[in-house]
């Protein structure tokens, strides 16, 4: 059964990612402040960004030979100008890879071989990192800019010392030409390159910007932007749509808590973008009392699974509804989500225009119906052209008439809003039986006592067979004892099937790992879980 999008199919620009945010379609002025770092103060205007954009393409056509499919790497954390080298870039044609912040030397090493780059825009900081993996991968040293001014010690200047004087003329791509290569966060091993292409990108925008039309017609609003601008979450909504609607956003260079929450009072903040720890801070951390957060009227959260219990504990505190939405990178990335107004329990919505999906058994491949869980397909204009320079990884993930798997277990409901069960390659199974992950981590952040958890499978070798393990980090002010562990999974047991029981127990721990786009890093857990008992630090 096919399952299509309730919103008629919308127009989708037939010009690429520049031309399109350049022909300004939503008639921001050229006064208009885009971006504002809330350290320093500085601010970027709409004007400014069209004509810096194209400065740094002439400067990089006329000093530096950038051609047309050239690529050029942005490896740094969050900056107010963040989108200018990478606008700048696909203004001369090139395609911009977004590199991690917190890599090693291998991983850069990895993704700069693996996308082809020739140029680096990074940070003082992160020198030594960038420019020992740019000598392995050959990468000319002038090829390598900073975000800050120039440097005299390591020799580097700014990006915008490349300025020209001169303002390019914006390069006109295909639209099947690739833009962006993001990577993806490496789970089965390392990260591959998903080719992202200009008719993709612009696509989603226009899909973004359909399904949040109401939003965006409202006046005067104010995004905090703490996303990881690397990360194809937070350089769409954050960067991408702040750009062509004109919303102003604040661009936090990472995040922590007190300065969320001071940035929000401070700007009045009107919209955030966040993913479940912060979600889980707003619903539970006793500082959010201290400040005032009445300007906020949107909250949407993404990257990973928000338990419905959390986006009433927000609602109940804040008095602003935390809605989800499903997003992938290999899908630019909005999938389905809520639309605003909206209350959908579990749900991450409906599919947004211009898709459609089916649901297939995950051992016959048997196409299922309504209600039915299996594995989500995809297909529409967002969907990737696929993973560059690997071929296998592509062909197992695309099939030859477009459809897409996406690896995550889902069901849709007659009104057609689709639940995401798990990951497809998370489940634990036991005996037979099918344990989500998700599920059990939801019910956990429902205990009192409970601040975060993670749930794996451990494996019991006297029933051959993987059960669920806890592991939890309790709340301020609560100990961590055998009592505690105890009450926590005679909680869960009563609440669930017999399969479902937390038969590997409850392990505290002191932070779950987690990705920067807030997924679970299970993998992680798995690799601590099976460590030897003295090697394991204590809470």
């Amino acid at each position: 059964m096919i399952f299509y999008s309730p919103d008629a199919d919308p127009v989708y620009p037939e010009v690429d990612i520049y031309h399109y945010l350049d022909s300004n379609p939503c008639n921001v002025q050229p006064s208009k402040t885009l971006f504002i770092d809330p350290v320093s103060n500085q601010s970027i205007t709409f004007g400014q960004f069209q004509i810096e954009t194209k400065q740094f393409a002439a400067g990089l056509q006329d000093t530096y030979g950038f051609k047309t499919k050239d690529v050029l790497a942005i490896f740094s954390c969050n900056q107010y100008d963040f989108g200018i080298p990478i606008l700048g870039a696909l203004c001369a044609g090139g395609v911009v890879t977004t590199i991690n912040h917190s890599y090693t030397v291998d991983e850069v090493v990895h993704q700069l071989q693996d996308s082809g780059a020739k140029f680096m825009v990074t940070t003082v900081d992160l020198l030594p990192t960038a420019t020992k993996a740019a000598e392995i991968c050959s990468i000319a040293p002038e090829h390598i800019f900073l975000f800050s001014a120039d440097d005299a010690a390591s020799g580097k200047i700014s990006y915008r010392s490349v300025f020209a004087k001169r303002l390019a003329t914006p390069v006109k791509i295909d639209m099947e030409d690739v833009a962006y290569l993001c990577y993806s966060s490496g789970t089965t091993g390392k990260s591959k390159g998903v080719m992202l292409t200009h008719r993709n990108i612009t696509s989603n925008l226009v899909q973004i910007m359909d399904y949040d039309a109401e939003v965006i017609k409202e006046k005067d609003l104010v995004v905090l932007g703490f996303l990881p601008l690397y990360h194809i979450y937070g350089l769409m909504n954050c960067l991408h749509i702040s750009t062509i609607t004109g919303m102003t956003t604040i661009i936090m260079p990472k995040f922590d808590l007190p300065s969320y929450l001071n940035n929000i009072q401070t700007y009045k903040v009107t919209n955030t973008f966040i993913v479940p720890p912060v979600a889980l801070a707003l619903a539970k951390h006793p500082m959010v009392n201290d400040y005032d957060l009445t300007s906020l009227r949107h909250i949407a959260c993404g990257a990973a699974p928000l338990p419905k219990d959390l986006c009433e504990m927000i609602e109940k505190r804040l008095g602003v509804y935390c809605r989800q939405g499903f997003g992938m990178t290999e899908a630019s990335p909005l999938v389905a989500c809520i639309r605003p107004g909206k209350r959908m329990d579990g749900s991450v919505g409906p599919l947004v225009a211009g898709l459609t999906a089916k649901v297939i058994d995950t051992e016959t491949g048997k196409e299922l119906g309504v209600n039915q869980e299996g594995e989500w397909l995809l297909r529409g204009p967002n969907v990737m052209k696929g993973y560059i320079n690997n071929v296998e990884a592509t062909k197992h993930t695309i099939e030859e008439d477009g459809w897409m798997h996406t690896g995550d277990i889902v069901y849709v409901d007659e009104q057609g809003n689709w639940f995401v069960v798990d990951r497809l390659k998370e489940l634990i199974k036991m005996k037979g039986f099918q344990v989500a992950p998700a599920e059990l981590e939801a019910l956990l952040q429902t205990h009192p006592k409970v601040m975060d958890c993670a749930v794996i499978p451990a494996y019991d070798a006297s029933q051959a067979t993987e059960i669920p393990r806890a592991y939890v980090v309790p709340r301020p002010g609560v100990e961590a004892n055998d009592e505690l562990k105890k009450d926590i999974m005679e909680f869960v047991a009563v609440r669930v099937a017999n399969h479902k029981k937390l038969r590997g127990g409850v392990v505290f721990i002191g932070e779950i790992p987690k990705s920067a786009s807030g997924k679970i890093l299970r993998k992680d857990i798995v690799k601590f879980d099976r460590r030897d008992e003295n090697e394991k630090p204590r809470l």
